[in-house]
């Protein structure tokens, strides 16, 4: 008997993809016993390998030809092994990978001509990821089961001794504009240090200078920029008294943590269609006035630690 396989295509950046894990997960739930395939791209193999919803994780590196991508695709993959394909990514570069599935008979769940049951909603690029992959795989009959099981990225913590929260300053250096100035995380941090909370800033590699700087400035304050992993990141996410930071990836993490979570978003992304999931995320939409949104968060702050 012909062994069932699935593939789930899913790339994007970090908080696309956590995103996208209750939807992996519905997929992995729906289709328990059909082994479940993952296409995507490195460094999230590192993260999704330790979920176990998966029995073999391919990657590719995408080019700036897609022809290229699809040909990494069919070298690495057996196309006719497959019996569904769910593209989770849904862009037109993803959808042009459907074609070869859809060439051999392939069950696809997309968008675009390629795909064997395509979500057609013309509001798609208005709904928030969760929702447009509620529809999207609702078409074929798959439930997403929101708050999937996280337990092997977010450990139990046992109560902390120190109290801390986690800031994240920074963000993509090529979405600059989607960060907050540093005027408004040095007030943050002066409120936090005067409260006897330790600031523990996380970043990437594009984060260093603005980290260094607030470093300078405020000695006593753990800097932990390009030090953590995703997995580091969730484990102090579930620490923290409380977790502040821009629209960047590392907070989709965070806040899937469950723990209090400010996210800032500027006027250049919008949160009603990549807000981050979580039980105690709060959205705060920045004013343009330092010293008013400032203020704002501070008092937004002082109300979720105060019986902490």
């Amino acid at each position: 008997m012909k062994e069932d396989k699935i593939l789930i295509i899913k790339f994007g950046g970090l908080g696309d993809v956590v995103l996208s894990l209750d939807a992996m997960y519905s997929i992995k739930k729906n289709f328990n016993k059909s082994k479940l395939i993952l296409l995507t791209e490195k460094p999230y193999d590192d993260i999704l390998r330790k979920s176990g919803w998966f029995d073999k994780i391919v990657l590719i590196k995408r080019s700036l030809f897609y022809f290229l991508d699809i040909f990494q695709i069919k070298k690495k993959i057996d196309v006719t092994s497959l019996s569904k394909v769910f593209d989770l990514q849904t862009s037109k570069r993803s959808s042009s990978y459907l074609r070869i599935f859809a060439k051999s008979g392939v069950y696809t769940n997309g968008i675009g001509k390629f795909a064997t049951i395509c979500h057609s909603n013309p509001n798609r690029n208005f709904l928030h990821t969760s929702d447009r992959q509620k529809e999207q795989l609702k078409l074929s009959k798959i439930n997403i089961k929101e708050n999937a099981k996280l337990n092997w990225l977010y450990p139990r913590i046992k109560n902390n001794k120190t109290r801390f929260a986690l800031i994240v300053p920074g963000g993509s250096l090529k979405r600059k504009y989607k960060r907050i100035p540093l005027e408004v995380y040095s007030n943050i941090i002066e409120f936090l240090l005067a409260k006897k909370i330790k600031p523990v800033l996380i970043g990437s590699v594009d984060d260093q200078q603005i980290c260094q700087t607030l470093k300078k400035k405020f000695l006593t304050l753990d800097n932990l920029c390009n030090k953590t992993d995703f997995f580091k990141i969730a484990e102090l996410s579930k620490q923290a008294i409380i977790s502040v930071g821009n629209d960047t990836g590392p907070m989709h993490l965070i806040s899937r943590g469950n723990n209090p979570t400010i996210v800032f978003f500027t006027k250049f992304s919008d949160s009603k269609l990549c807000a981050p999931l979580g039980k105690n995320v709060s959205i705060v939409k920045y004013s343009c006035n330092n010293l008013v949104f400032g203020k704002t968060v501070i008092e937004q702050i002082q109300r979720l630690i105060i019986n902490q």
